[in-house]
């Protein structure tokens, strides 16, 4: 009786960690919610933006940043109030460039936002655009974000 409750045991065991790898992340996730799941995002995207780049950094910091001016863009055209918002954020992107997950973590001096609306935010965002990099595999990066940027461009 105790080697088929042991056995019993262990296959609810296994397949209590076989369903809690495969746990998807939700779109958009608050890092260090569920980090199992997390660590499998970033294994599955393991190229990073630069190398999705072709290692040229201007390239990687300049589609970055036209990212993030398109989030301030949007925000404004439907009334989201993002200025003052600092976070830590990781994008994971399909190869065409479609935003499928934002793991994101306010920082101390962000100001207060709800997060419910934060999360709304980032999904619609996500449904709307689409990064201008398209690569061989899924990429990722992480980086702080702050709103707004703060940053022109000068022309030629």
């Amino acid at each position: 009786m105790k080697v088929l409750f042991s056995l019993i045991m262990g296959m609810v065991i296994v397949s209590g960690a076989v369903s809690a790898q495969k746990t998807d992340l939700p779109k958009v996730f608050t890092l260090g919610e569920n980090e199992q799941a997390y660590e499998k995002l970033t294994q599955d995207y393991e190229q990073s933006l630069l190398e999705a780049c072709d290692l040229n950094i201007e390239t990687a910091f300049e589609k970055w940043l036209e990212m993030m001016q398109e989030m301030e863009k949007y925000a404004a055209k439907i009334n989201f109030n993002i200025k003052g918002v600092k976070l830590w954020m990781h994008v994971f992107w399909s190869e065409t460039g479609k935003i499928d997950h934002i793991g994101y973590l306010l920082r101390s001096d962000s100001k207060n936002i709800n997060p419910a609306e934060l999360n709304a935010f980032l999904s619609s965002f996500m449904g709307r655009y689409t990064f201008p990099v398209s690569s061989g595999k899924k990429y990722n990066h992480y980086t702080g974000a702050t709103f707004p940027t703060f940053i022109e461009r000068l022309s030629d």
